[in-house]
């Protein structure tokens, strides 16, 4: 069975208009049978620590194996309460349903559990969460790399997109919208790049020179769809620690 064990860490801040905000952190370290732990950690606002622990599950939920039981263990009762019974408190409800609503697209049948965090990967998954409220937390956070091969071939309405990484293989056969404002080669980058999981490094082969520029700085697209795209994707890589190296060109 997939197990995860998470944890977060908040703390209240003033911003420049002298409204107290909170900035928080989660961490994570996901077991899955015949594989090594796998460790995540992000970065978030957050109006209480609750609020943040509550995300510490969604992000163990997205990164789980799709289709598979998964228990989280976590040493807060007010997650247990909430995400496991359904009976905690109001201010936590929405995100509650977010988490199941996540684990039910996925098809995860989830199960919230209690563990002190004396627990070896409580200990990790705590280290985690404060490292990453403080900003300390390496990016690609631990995580092997993962390499994804990209096979695009000029006016073909198909791109083959390979990501390897440990213990998984996944190959995706992407669909091209010859007519988009984003070009094919783009497209078929932000195909591989939405397949990784929260906090991997991505090690990207055979994208185009196109491809690449436009990652970069998606304001060099010409269209204002072409550069929301993009750009909206690179917002969603950022927030979920995901890091996007190139190697050569297609």
């Amino acid at each position: 069975m997939n197990q995860a064990f998470v944890d977060a860490s908040w703390q209240e801040q003033s911003g420049p208009d002298g409204l107290a905000r909170g900035v928080g952190g989660w961490g994570l370290v996901l077991l899955r049978p015949g594989t090594l732990p796998a460790r995540f950690q992000g970065q978030l606002l957050a109006p209480d620590n609750n609020a943040a622990e509550v995300r510490a599950v969604l992000e163990a939920v997205r990164a789980a194996p799709a289709g598979e039981a998964l228990t989280v263990h976590t040493d807060n009762q007010a997650v247990i309460a909430s995400v496991g019974r359904g009976r905690g408190p109001a201010l936590l409800d929405e995100d509650a349903r977010e988490v199941h609503a996540e684990a039910l697209a996925r098809g995860v049948t989830l199960r919230v559990v209690y563990a002190p965090r004396t627990r070896r990967h409580m200990q990790s998954a705590h280290d985690l969460a404060n490292d990453a409220r403080r900003g300390t937390g390496a990016a690609g956070l631990l995580g092997v790399q993962s390499d994804v091969l990209i096979e695009q071939r000029p006016a073909q309405p198909e791109a083959r997109v390979s990501l390897r990484r440990p213990g998984e293989r996944i190959t995706a056969h992407v669909p091209l919208d010859l007519s988009s404002d984003v070009p094919p080669s783009a497209q078929a980058l932000l195909a591989a790049v939405g397949l990784a999981l929260p906090g991997e490094a991505l090690l990207i082969r055979r994208a185009s020179r196109v491809a690449q520029a436009l990652w970069q700085r998606p304001d060099r697209a010409l269209r204002p769809a072409a550069q929301a795209r993009l750009q909206g994707a690179r917002r969603a890589a950022d927030e979920n620690g995901v890091q996007v190296e190139f190697l050569g060109t297609g």
